[in-house]
């Protein structure tokens, strides 16, 4: 009796051990943080990694991309979550390369005097339950803080680039919209451009069609 007790704790606890190791491994990854000019802003971008995969599309469209981005305020010890109750897909801030950027080699024209500039993808456009390049992004905008974000382009308007005027106070964005109603952003469907005038009232900022 006492050696079928022993054998079935044996069989237990084998059988725990197992469902344990086949459980999924949680863990968050991080970018190396960089601070924001000489301010007390420090940005730390989140990797999407094997524990949010399922969320998004295939390897070759999410990767070197974010799936959240902390602000941490070196001054008064807080961290600020930029995108803090949806999934979303934010582009790198920095030119893919094959060597990684650090310290002062990190350039960027997300970053403005007052405001950061995201490339965001929020919205399931073709209801595959996946965000990746499929899908429209979008130009937000929020104080250093992260604070304020705002949508900046229109909804189903897909970004495909956008440049910076050299005194910061204009955006011009070329992208598309989906013309022809297949659920794509490619052929089939025409170029357009919009402009943003930018303030550091993000309240205040407009953004309008421009008619070639």
């Amino acid at each position: 009796m006492f050696m079928k007790k022993i054998i079935v704790l044996h069989v237990f606890l084998m059988l725990v051990s197992v469902s344990s190791f086949s459980q999924k491994k949680t863990e968050i990854n991080y970018t190396e943080a960089f601070q924001i000019d000489s301010s007390e802003f420090y940005l730390i971008p989140e990797l999407i990694d094997g524990d949010n995969r399922n969320s998004y599309g295939k390897i070759w469209n999410t990767w070197g991309n974010y799936s959240n981005v902390h602000i941490y305020d070196a001054k008064n010890n807080t961290v600020k979550k930029v995108f803090d109750k949806q999934t979303v897909l934010i582009e790198t801030f920095f030119k893919r390369d094959y060597y990684q950027q650090t310290g002062k080699d990190k350039v960027s024209e997300n970053l403005l005097p007052n405001h950061i500039v995201y490339l965001v993808r929020t919205d399931n456009f073709n209801k595959d339950n996946t965000l990746d390049n499929d899908d429209p992004a979008y130009l937000f905008i929020s104080k250093r803080s992260g604070d304020s974000l705002t949508q900046i382009t229109p909804n189903s308007f897909h970004v495909m680039s956008w440049t910076l005027s050299v005194d910061k106070k204009m955006i011009l964005v070329r992208g598309k919209f989906d013309k022809n109603g297949n659920k794509k952003f490619g052929n089939g469907d025409d170029d357009s451009y919009y402009r943003i005038d930018l303030n550091d009232d993000i309240s205040k900022i407009k953004c309008y069609p421009i008619y070639l």
